[in-house]
């Protein structure tokens, strides 16, 4: 089976694809994101495939529109377009013409059904919860995984090609491999590389992906934008957009050696520096808080130990919930 001569229609009449849009397995949708994060010219067929299965389902629960979707593909592989409404909460007349439209399609390519099974990719699962992990993987490469951050590394990894998806923060000391680039794939983002170090941000609560370049050269794309970086230079994706920056390489430094220090920091910077280092979201309750000047330098430090030092010397209370940081006096 070849993916990469895939239609709208072939992915739309493959049962692993049609798994990973209604999110009803994990393996598929771990396998499709992944494949069309590295297909991104592939990426206007798997939208509208996407969509029109999505569109027959409307109202359905997930097993419903499975089980529609599978009413469906019988009827084009059999050239039958069935018009008769089956329930009377379905958009039966959308589905109709729908589906004229795809059988249409499907009988004028004259090409197989697409009905093949994709061969499902293990995936390694790394999860830094409560702490900052580092791992190296089969190439030599070492990637720091912030804490509320989770790495993905298939099976095959350093075989063909070398990627990874990310949710979180990864800091990527990458060797080099000319005829393996090397590649990260946060949300629709991709980074590639073939030797270099940088890191990633994609934190749900960030308002976009952050690559930053230490060292070496990377490529960074998403959408229809691409842009390759140099050392010391940031960029943040947003709704396809890549916008350019700087950030303070000493500071980055210091991150990877898990040197955390504070010098005379403000409230406001004390919950920046937080957010930034341990990959937490930091709320500060409202309120008139004293002036707070903390000075502290801590080395490779949990979370909580760094907060029972700012708690003790300031007088500020903190907790955390779900996953967030609440500051309080």
């Amino acid at each position: 089976m070849n993916l990469q001569s895939f239609m709208a229609e072939d992915f739309m009449l493959n049962d692993s694809f049609v798994r990973y849009c209604l999110q009803s397995n994990e393996e598929d949708v771990v396998f499709w994101t992944d494949w069309i994060a590295r297909n991104p010219h592939k990426k206007a067929e798997t939208d509208k495939a996407r969509e029109w299965v999505l569109r027959l389902g409307v109202k359905l629960n997930a097993a419903e529109k499975l089980e529609e979707f599978n009413k469906l593909r019988a009827m084009i592989e059999t050239d039958q377009v069935i018009t008769t409404p089956r329930r009377n909460y379905m958009p039966y007349v959308a589905a109709a013409v729908l589906a004229g439209c795809i059988a249409f399609a499907w009988m004028w390519k004259k090409q197989p059904s697409g009905n093949v099974q994709v061969p499902a990719i293990a995936y390694k699962t790394y999860r830094a919860d409560s702490a900052r992990k580092q791992i190296v993987l089969a190439d030599g490469t070492t990637v720091i995984l912030n804490r509320n951050s989770v790495l993905q590394v298939p099976a095959n990894y350093n075989e063909q090609e070398r990627h990874l998806i990310l949710s979180g923060e990864a800091l990527c000391d990458v060797q080099k491999d000319e005829a393996r680039p090397f590649t990260v794939s946060a949300g629709n983002t991709r980074v590639q590389v073939l030797g270099t170090v940088f890191k990633v941000r994609a934190y749900l609560f960030d308002s976009g992906v952050k690559v930053s370049l230490l060292s070496g050269k990377v490529k960074v794309a998403a959408a229809d934008a691409a842009r390759e970086l140099q050392p010391g230079e940031t960029l943040e994706a947003q709704d396809g957009r890549l916008i350019p920056g700087n950030f303070d390489v000493a500071r980055e430094q210091d991150w990877r050696r898990g040197r955390l220090f504070f010098r005379d920091a403000s409230l406001k910077e004390l919950a920046a520096q937080l957010e930034y280092w341990y990959g937490i979201k930091v709320h500060i309750k409202p309120g008139n808080y004293p002036a707070i000047h903390f000075n502290g330098e801590f080395m490779n430090k949990s979370l909580p130990e760094v907060l029972a030092s700012i708690s003790y010397i300031t007088n500020l209370k903190t907790v955390i919930q779900k996953d967030e940081l609440f500051i309080n006096h």
